[in-house]
């Protein structure tokens, strides 16, 4: 939406850590149409999508053969098939990809990135909370005619919630609404508060970078282990039955100006070159100093406190528990 852009450019953004709204249009949509949209994407992806509806949305992802993550989405089912929300950068990639298994099946794959305008909330005042537009449990969609509401895991105990509308007109309606509660912030404070929560993202530069386990999926049931064969299925089934973990996802914060980017290595102490031992999955700065950052690693060189980024190998990693059992 161009005139959503427009709107948004003149509203003032800095990073916020509470009560805050953001453009989202940095997240991309991808919709699923067709008589077969539920079986094609039960066959691609790791859950199990006949376990939502119209009131509940779901963690999912795609993977290799290998079982390498290629995205991460939120997927959402509509009155007429699916949405997929996942980084706005991946998007024509994964259609792409998705259309080569298409095949013969009643499918029609299309960016939707253009037909909703996207805005992201994390609040605890009961101003907005208590809105109808917005849903009042997390895991749960709420679905108007021209707005869906999602609301995600709380974060320091202030609800979070993504909103999607095809209205521009209503989409202004609700921001000025909702602005006059809450402060203006950048998408990056919508990231930071994901890393918070502990969500793993997949961007162009990590794709394939991660086995499904290792950012911790499966702790936040982002894949079923019951469904039937989607590709790297058995690779990542293999793992959660007969293998042991050796790397898993974590939260740290890092006092530095200079905040690693998604696909920086990690590396153990003393090294020179990159050895192996893991990669930033995602990172943001508060603007004070402060960057908050999940990361895939070893799990024993992680645990002894071992590790440090490949370039800045003065910055502690300072550990961080993640809001779920790991």
């Amino acid at each position: 939406m161009k005139d959503w852009q427009t709107f948004v450019e003149t509203q003032a953004a800095a990073i916020e850590t509470s009560n805050f709204i953001c453009d989202a249009s940095e997240l991309g949509l991808i919709l699923v149409t067709g008589d077969d949209a539920e079986s094609f994407l039960q066959n691609q992806f790791s859950n199990d999508i006949s376990h939502i509806d119209e009131t509940r949305f779901q963690l999912s992802s795609y993977t290799t053969p290998k079982g390498r993550l290629l995205a991460i989405f939120q997927i959402v089912q509509i009155s007429n098939g699916y949405l997929l929300i996942t980084p706005l950068g991946l998007v024509e990639s994964l259609l792409q990809r998705l259309q080569m298994f298409v095949i013969q099946a009643k499918v029609n794959l299309a960016n939707a990135s253009e037909h909703f305008a996207r805005f992201a909330l994390q609040t605890n005042n009961s101003d907005v909370t208590q809105h109808p537009v917005l849903a009042q449990q997390a895991g749960q969609v709420l679905q108007g005619d021209t707005v869906i509401s999602l609301r995600l895991n709380s974060v320091n105990n202030e609800n979070r919630y993504l909103v999607l509308c095809l209205s521009i007109d209503e989409v202004k309606s609700l921001w000025d609404e909702f602005s006059q509660h809450l402060r203006v912030a950048s998408f990056d404070a919508w990231r930071m508060s994901e890393i918070k929560a502990g969500m793993p993202v997949i961007y162009p530069q990590t794709s394939e970078e991660f086995v499904l386990q290792m950012s911790n999926l499966d702790l936040l049931d982002g894949v079923s282990f019951k469904k039937g064969c989607y590709p790297g299925q058995e690779i990542v089934a293999r793992m959660h039955y007969l293998g042991k973990l050796k790397r898993r996802m974590f939260l740290t914060t890092l006092k530095t100006d200079q905040c690693p980017a998604p696909g920086d290595e990690i590396s153990a102490k003393g090294a020179e070159s990159a050895d192996g031992s893991g990669k930033v999955v995602d990172a943001v700065s508060d603007g004070n100093g402060l960057c908050y950052c999940l990361y895939v690693a070893q799990i024993k060189k992680a645990a002894n406190n071992e590790l440090c980024l490949l370039d800045q190998p003065q910055v502690e990693l300072t550990p961080v528990e993640l809001p779920y059992a790991s």
